[in-house]
């Protein structure tokens, strides 16, 4: 009997502003990911990551009914569940990967208990869980965030991220924690998302056990932690960035993810991304698609996030 067709999935995960979409949008302009079908899990109510990336194939899936090991988890086998028959009765395009990337927060383990089960388990294949690591900020992220850790205790790669931003002193931290938290994971190292998807593939080729064979208890979620939308739009650069800085100012420990496209009085759209050691405003990129409303997502705990983003309102 002919083996069975299972279409291979490849799970990206990290903590927040850790660097996955970036490497994800750089992964799909290159061969190795031609034709792939990307899942995106995002929290939050207005999605951006699905928009900032570009397939060969359909446009990303966004799965934005909350985080992809809790209340989108069922979203996700329904969906990886559709896709496959979809893909069976020729009603879309073969596809050659799955790629999901989750949400910052996610707890990895029971996303791959459900990869594991039912028609998911028998018609796809798990090819590996990466998980990406600030250079910077990773090692007090992992001792402060269950979610974070879980991503670090499951993966089997590992990529260091912002190594050109980060000193030569908080390099070797990381790489230290890390290598007392996943001895037998691989690591690799991105500056820039210059990490080629020909390299992770090989790098993960090697691999004789997968995360599927891995303890699947439910780390909890970092507690107090909440989202809120701030809507923008009509300002000019320097008034984004002014309104920004102030929001940021208001809760220097509070923040853990700010994010989204805003329209200018120009007409052009801006990428804004915060985390709590950076602030970047810069154009966006040339394939973003514009999002359905304009302004940033916040992520934030010890606070909530609905007052940053009332600073921020009340700041533009």
């Amino acid at each position: 009997m002919a083996p069975r067709l299972r279409v291979p999935i490849l799970l990206l995960t990290g903590f927040l502003g850790s660097g996955k979409t970036t490497l994800l949008a750089r992964w799909l302009r290159e061969e190795a990911f031609a034709g792939a079908m990307v899942i995106v899990n995002e929290l939050g109510e207005v999605g951006l990551d699905d928009r900032l990336v570009e397939t060969s194939s359909d446009a990303p899936l966004l799965l934005d009914n909350g985080c992809a090991c809790c209340s989108a988890g069922e979203d996700l086998s329904a969906t990886l569940e559709r896709l496959f028959f979809d893909r069976l009765h020729k009603r879309i395009p073969p596809f050659s990967w799955v790629l999901i990337e989750t949400t910052g927060v996610a707890d990895p383990a029971p996303i791959l208990a459900r990869l594991s089960q039912g028609v998911v388990g028998e018609r796809y294949e798990l090819r590996g869980l990466v998980s990406t690591f600030d250079a910077r900020l990773g090692p007090w992220q992992v001792t402060s965030h269950p979610e974070c850790r879980s991503q670090i205790d499951h993966a089997d790669a590992i990529v260091l991220t912002r190594i050109d931003a980060a000193s030569p002193e908080a390099l070797a931290e990381a790489q230290a924690c890390l290598d007392c938290l996943r001895p037998g994971a691989i690591l690799l190292a991105s500056a820039n998302a210059n990490l080629s998807a020909a390299t992770l593939l090989d790098a993960l080729e090697g691999r004789k056990q997968v995360s599927c064979g891995h303890d699947h208890s439910h780390a909890h979620h970092t507690q107090g932690l909440t989202t809120a939308f701030a809507p923008l739009e009509g300002l000019d650069a320097a008034a984004l960035r002014r309104a920004v800085e102030a929001a940021l100012a208001s809760a220097p420990d509070a923040l853990l993810r700010l994010k989204g496209l805003v329209l200018l009085s120009s007409g052009g759209w801006m990428l804004v991304q915060a985390t709590p050691d950076a602030l970047d405003i810069t154009p966006a990129p040339p394939g973003a698609r514009p999002p359905e409303r304009s302004g940033v997502t916040i992520i934030a705990h010890l606070k909530p996030a609905a007052d940053i983003a009332a600073t921020l309102r009340g700041s533009a």
